[in-house]
């Protein structure tokens, strides 16, 4: 197997593209966009900004993850890297390689050594799944023999050596996609581009593909840049994450970073399916703490916050401890939930403290809500007031 896939490295560069190499890129980057912008142009004469000043680094062996709403530029951003569009302004570099720069002929020795996933699969219907991904080598010249034997390891790397001789039409989606898969890697790329690749998929059968892009990415050292709009995939399976919004990028760095803090409106409107929102039937009962009555007992609630930043377990005990209060008052958890994401425990926490309201009026209450806050934050990495219910 490994001598059939050495993705780690690419083809050898014919002239067309070592001519093209240019110094300016660290060795460890397999793609580069520098201030890359696109512009289309309409019949009309009108013109539409695609992409404006996106300055990324896709490192070579990492799952690269591009996320953004519809019409944001994700997928002119992945077409840009195999040269089926060219940058307006800026340069996408491949291995040191200006795309832009290349003529016909060094597009098709780049392109054999970048795999593409597609979401709706293209596979032709009239052949076999062994035909099917044979189809690149059979037009490149390769012999049969060599054909055949490629094409039986990448059956059973995608796990459907069952299937040789099946049609697409007997296939469910999920062996579609493999057979798409197992296609992208005939030429033994360094990159593979998935496009959407999982939004045609049920729930079980993403998770299924994803995984296996995973275990292609560690056994094959191969550099995957997917794009998408589901914030699930990108939690699943990258290691970097660069969120675009209307053709710029607008954050970027490690999964765990941008999940646990995410610094713009358009990562946190993408992370919204993500959150523990405080379900409606709760939400409906909160109410500011000024209109605590004195002498009741309330529940006020914490909204508790871990980031992931310190790389520290949720000390849940602590944190009972900091908010627990008086004897007879105490701590419940109320909604919420930890994930974990490339080793760093974040998520949100909803907790009620009983406490007992009393000298309103001297703003003891307040006082000691406050109180409770600056303790917490020492278990936490954001703590606030939600109100009380």
């Amino acid at each position: 197997m490994n001598n059939l896939f050495n993705a780690a490295r690419f083809i050898e560069d014919g002239p067309a593209l070592a001519a093209k190499r240019t110094p300016h890129d660290d060795a460890s980057h397999a793609v580069v966009f520098d201030d890359v912008g696109k512009v289309f142009g309409g019949r009309r004469g009108e013109r539409s900004v695609a992409l404006s000043k996106v300055q990324l680094s896709v490192r070579r062996g990492e799952i690269f993850g591009i996320i953004g709403r519809s019409g944001a530029g994700k997928s002119t951003l992945l077409r840009l890297v195999n040269g089926l569009e060219k940058p307006t302004s800026g340069a996408v570099r491949v291995n040191g390689v200006s795309v832009g720069a290349l003529d016909e002929r060094g597009l098709v020795a780049l392109r054999r050594r970048i795999g593409m996933v597609f979401q709706h699969f293209n596979l032709l219907s009239a052949k076999t799944v062994h035909e099917n991904i044979a189809l690149p080598l059979k037009i490149a010249g390769v012999p049969k023999p060599a054909i055949d034997t490629k094409v039986d390891a990448l059956l059973e790397l995608v796990g459907l050596s069952a299937k040789r001789d099946a049609y697409p039409a007997s296939l469910s989606g999920g062996q579609k996609q493999r057979v798409g898969i197992a296609r992208a890697l005939v030429h033994d790329p360094g990159i593979l581009l998935c496009d959407e690749a999982t939004s045609a998929l049920d729930p079980e059968t993403t998770q299924s593909i994803l995984a296996l892009l995973r275990d292609i990415n560690q056994r094959l050292g191969l550099t995957i840049v997917l794009i998408t709009h589901e914030m699930e995939v990108i939690r699943e399976v990258c290691d970097t994450v660069a969120v675009i919004e209307k053709g710029e990028v607008v954050e970027a760095g490690p999964v765990w970073r941008v999940f646990g803090a995410p610094r713009h409106d358009a990562t946190r409107a993408l992370l919204r399916t993500l959150v523990h929102d405080l379900p409606a039937d709760l939400a409906a009962r909160v109410k500011p703490l000024r209109d605590a009555v004195p002498g009741e007992t309330t529940q006020v609630l914490f909204d508790i916050r871990y980031t992931g930043a310190n790389q520290n377990e949720p000390d849940l005990a602590a944190l009972s401890a900091a908010l627990g209060g008086a004897p007879g008052e105490g701590v419940s958890f109320v909604h919420g939930g930890i994930d974990r994401i490339q080793g760093h425990a974040q998520g949100r926490l909803v907790v009620a403290a009983r406490l007992s309201v009393t000298e309103r009026d001297a703003g003891s209450f307040d006082r000691r809500v406050a109180s409770l806050v600056e303790s917490a934050r020492h278990h936490a990495n954001h703590v606030e007031v939600l109100g009380y219910v």
